[in-house]
């Protein structure tokens, strides 16, 4: 029996929470459905080995395996303790672990274009000529567009064999002048598969947001600031469902505005952080629109969840959000900015600028009144999903680049 190829992911700042989310779902649905052997690659924290309840979701095992860091490493102040003083050291880690480990590893999962990937990379290609490196880019167009292309970052580029972005795959490879696939962040069920598609009369009237509630990327005040505007000129039976953890440095926020506005609690919900993935899909299932003002994001995993239950998008008109809003078809051509701004309106989502609380308003007046609309984006919205953004599709086709890229190298 052939031995199964392995998908490495090298990820120094793995924890729990993202196991479930784009960076740690790919390895394991990579061996649950194509027949890889996943292996999590991160640093040992140094208050000792971490616990992974996520890994209770798992149907199968994975294997984890930490490396030693050279500096005193906390996995909740990641920003600190890696990408502040210790990017050099942390960089040197991984150079040498690649260094004792490259030829056990078929493929080299990185995620995101960071500096601390450079040499393990090029000391993965030295001692492992054959391999593959798999960069995913979890990128937006800042990020992008303040990126030097120094010989650094162009030597890393070119050790990549497939590079994949979430969204702007054209741009960036124009920009870059390498091949840039696109592969959006997708949807996968833990566990009981709900019954789909999800029938326009089940929902109720919530416009519903689920993250961070307060950080400065979700940009959650645009929300409740468009949600007071529009509330006096919408049905008395529309509400408000807000899901997730509300940060510390966001309530008193959150207090000043319920104080202001008394009469909106009865429109609101706030349901707090859900760990139950059902739950939270019931969440989904019921609501008809989903509402996402960030400020920037890479890729939103929300955005394939609230499309696969049927729900339209009210959102900031940044790359992944008019992604998800737009028809297949469409979503390879980069619209210059004056274009955008008279394409708002899409097959299964409205925009609005980001930061712009009365467009964000405006959006939801006219969409709250838009019953047929609604519906229709509803059946739309779900076959597209069902499509283009299932993570096991999306496994087979990033396999699919991997196989051809192995290919064109023996062939050479």
């Amino acid at each position: 029996m052939q031995e199964r190829k392995s998908f490495y992911l090298l990820a120094p700042c793995l924890t729990d929470s993202l196991l479930t989310k784009d960076i740690g779902i790919l390895p394991y649905l990579m061996q649950k459905y194509r027949g890889y052997k996943a292996v999590y690659v991160t640093y040992l924290p140094s208050g000792g080995e971490p616990l992974w309840p996520s890994l209770s979701s798992f149907e199968e095992e994975i294997e984890l395996e930490y490396i030693e860091p050279s500096f005193s490493y906390h996995p909740d102040r990641a920003m600190d303790t890696i990408f502040g003083a210790n990017l050099r050291d942390c960089r040197d880690d991984l150079a040498r672990y690649i260094g004792c480990n490259a030829t056990k590893i078929d493929v080299l999962y990185l995620f995101g274009f960071y500096p601390f990937y450079y040499d393990a990379a090029a000391k993965y290609k030295e001692l492992n000529p054959s391999g593959t490196i798999y960069l995913k880019l979890d990128a937006n167009i800042i990020w992008v567009n303040k990126t030097p292309m120094t010989d650094d970052f162009r030597r890393f580029l070119s050790h990549c064999d497939v590079i994949s972005s979430e969204t702007l795959a054209p741009y960036i490879s124009d920009k870059w002048s390498v091949p840039v696939h696109h592969i959006p962040n997708g949807y996968y069920f833990f566990g009981k598969e709900p019954k789909l598609p999800v029938a326009f009369e089940e929902k109720s009237d919530y416009i519903l947001t689920v993250g961070r509630l307060g950080i400065p990327e979700k940009a959650t005040h645009v929300l409740l600031e468009a949600f007071r505007l529009a509330e006096p000129y919408i049905p008395a039976s529309w509400k408000l469902v807000l899901v997730g953890k509300v940060e510390d440095s966001f309530q008193p926020y959150l207090y000043s505005y319920m104080a202001n506005y008394p009469w909106l609690a009865d429109r609101m919900i706030l349901t707090g952080f859900v760990q139950d993935k059902e739950i939270l899909h019931q969440w989904y299932r019921k609501s008809k629109i989903f509402a996402l003002p960030s400020n920037v994001e890479a890729y939103a995993h929300v955005l394939a969840e609230a499309k696969i239950h049927g729900c339209y998008l009210l959102a900031s008109d940044i790359a992944c959000c008019r992604d998800a809003a737009t028809k297949q078809e469409d979503r390879s051509i980069h619209l210059e900015d004056w274009n955008k701004q008279v394409n708002l309106h899409l097959a299964y989502g409205s925009l609005h600028a980001v930061g712009y609380s009365a467009g964000l308003a405006q959006r939801m007046i006219e969409i709250c009144h838009a019953k047929d609309l609604l519906g229709e984006a509803s059946a739309g919205t779900q076959r597209d999903a069902a499509e283009h953004f299932d993570w096991v599709k999306l496994c087979g086709r990033l396999d699919d680049l991997l196989r051809s890229s192995r290919t064109e190298r023996t062939a050479y």
